[in-house]
């Protein structure tokens, strides 16, 4: 009798893994928040370059005397450019790197309603293009909303041109309180356990605040524009110049620089340089609690705007142009003094995005500087206020949004932005402000008004017009190489071998893969401080290797 041994069954399979939950593929259905940030961000950076276009134009124009390009639409192009920047741009921007990267930052991987999200991204879209087209119909009444002087409406009602262009700024003021209303949800409700308030990155902090004051000030924006719309549909006298109530009404619903959302141009930036400091300085914050002081503080102050007296309307220190919006300065001395404590001994990692903090950094002194000169030397006319607000307003804002470009890059595009793109892109958005800011303060200095199209009147005028040129045209360089840069690394469609870290970062953002997956994460580390990465690493360290949670690998 043979006996036989009974063959071993064969080790059953794995069962497959779970799927990933559905995501819409089509923009126009997706409810992805990595995707409608990248909406958000790709828009923005579109009105970017109408902008540009449009302010190349307008510095063509001021080179020499006696040229014209333009004609009779330099004062379109003026209200057209000063919208662009204010309303359409930094803004939204702002919202779209948010919308990409909190979630991630605070370990929720969704938004709270991202279909109310999705529904705030073509609202923007939408808005932003019927402002622009209202533009290229015929010029709509006055200088619009960079003027503080109020539209007047002639006899029987302004033209067709107003209407879309009151009702494009409303349906884009409605987007970003949609917007702000997810973000404030997201962070308040979506966060996971461990990740307290006091624990957020600084970044998420930031934009916190900023959300909860658009939703403050954002409503007052629209209750103006519906009283402009009837002001000027009907022909009416609500804001008569020679009216003081409709003067102060003007000034502080509807002017730019006359309510707090041109305060929140730069208040997210700060939030995130504080992350980008910490993270290529490879240590925390040397204070987190002064720098969380020094947002939250930016975000009160901002309400200062609405405390200014009719009096500002001619100042020329825009935005800060009262000892209670000047506060402001204050907070950001403070961060700046905590982004240079934390340098110090910092075993850095010489990253571009800190070129364009620094860059912030010394445009904020440059334009402080200007502006202790011209409280010595008494400056008449206002064309030193456009220096300015390049410099100062929008100019320093816009290289904290490239730094968190370049910093957030591996997973907004699943790859990083090229190094040598981004020091040509600093070199011109930084030498370009700067020039265009001095050209202006010099033609301030000299008595020459802002917005005309000619400054053959004064004595230098053409001068100090042909270096603010000279500064646009590097400015639009840098603007061009910036885009350039951006749409090359989204439009690569190779398999990315971008690490989950490439930076030894200490937020969540860095616990999931470049780019991260559909679900954003496969899993949350915990958290147990401020660094939970920095945990994670020495946890690590402790007790031989182990595979971070996060989706793709290690975190460092």
């Amino acid at each position: 009798m043979t006996m036989t041994e009974a063959r071993p069954e064969a080790a059953a399979p794995p069962p497959p893994p779970a799927p990933a939950p559905a995501v819409a593929t089509s923009i126009f259905s997706t409810s992805d928040h990595k995707r409608l940030g990248l909406a958000f961000l790709f828009g923005a950076l579109g009105f970017l370059a109408v902008g540009t276009i449009v302010g190349m134009v307008m510095r063509a124009e001021l080179t020499q005397e006696g040229v014209s390009l333009v004609g009779d639409d330099y004062r379109r192009l003026f209200g057209l450019h000063a919208t662009v920047s204010a309303m359409l741009f930094l803004s939204p921007a702002w919202i779209g790197v948010a919308t990409h990267v909190v979630p991630l930052q605070i370990g929720a991987g969704r938004l709270a309603f991202p279909r109310l999200h999705a529904f705030a991204l073509w609202l923007f879209v939408l808005g932003g293009a019927t402002t622009v087209v209202a533009y290229l119909i015929e010029p709509p009444e006055g200088f619009g909303l960079s003027s503080a002087t109020p539209m007047v409406a002639p006899p029987g009602g302004a033209n067709e041109a107003t209407g879309l262009f009151v009702a494009g700024l409303a349906v884009v003021a409605v987007a970003m309180v949609l917007a702000a209303v997810d973000l404030v949800v997201t962070i308040l409700k979506l966060r996971p356990p461990g990740l307290t308030l006091r624990r957020m990155p600084m970044f998420s902090w930031a934009t916190l605040v900023t959300s909860l004051v658009t939703l403050l000030a954002t409503p007052v924006f629209l209750a103006g524009l519906m009283l402009l719309y009837l002001d000027q549909r009907f022909g009416g006298t609500l804001f008569s110049p020679d009216d003081a109530g409709g003067q102060a009404i003007w000034q502080h619903t509807l002017w730019i620089f006359g309510r707090p959302e041109i305060y929140l141009l730069a208040l997210p930036g700060l939030g995130a340089a504080c992350d980008i400091v910490a993270t290529h300085a490879r240590k925390p914050l040397i204070s987190r609690d002064a720098a969380r002081a020094g947002l939250t503080l930016f975000a009160l102050l901002s309400f200062g705007a609405w405390a200014a007296g009719r009096g500002v309307a001619d100042s020329l220190v825009l935005p800060t142009y009262s000892p209670l919006t000047a506060l402001v300065v204050a907070p950001v001395g403070l961060l700046v003094l905590v982004w240079l404590g934390t340098l110090v001994r910092a075993r850095l990692n010489p990253h571009v995005s800190l070129l364009f903090v620094g860059g912030f950094v010394l445009l904020c002194g440059f334009g402080a500087l200007q502006a202790i000169i011209a409280g010595l030397v008494g400056v008449a006319g206002n064309a030193w206020t456009v220096g300015h607000l390049h410099t100062v307003a929008f100019g320093a804002p816009t290289l904290l949004l490239v730094a968190s470009l370049y910093h957030w890059a591996p997973k907004l595009f699943g790859r990083p932005l090229s190094a040598g793109l981004g020091r040509l892109v600093f070199l011109g958005l930084f030498g370009g402000f700067l020039l265009m800011g001095l050209g202006s303060y010099l033609l301030g200095y000299d008595g020459a008004p802002a917005g005309v199209k000619d400054f053959a009147f004064t004595e230098n005028g053409s001068t100090f017009g042909a270096l603010a040129a000279v500064g646009g045209a590097l400015l639009a360089v840098g603007i061009l190489a910036l885009l350039l840069d951006v749409v090359r690394t989204a439009a690569d469609v190779r398999p990315s071998d971008t690490p989950d870290d490439p930076y030894g970062g200490m937020t969540l953002e860095w616990a999931t893969s470049s780019p991260p997956p559909p679900q954003s994460f496969d899993g949350v580390p915990e958290v147990r401080s401020a660094e939970p990465l920095f945990d994670l690493a020495a946890a690590d360290a402790g007790s031989g290797p182990v595979s971070a949670p996060g989706g793709g690998g290690s975190s460092g």
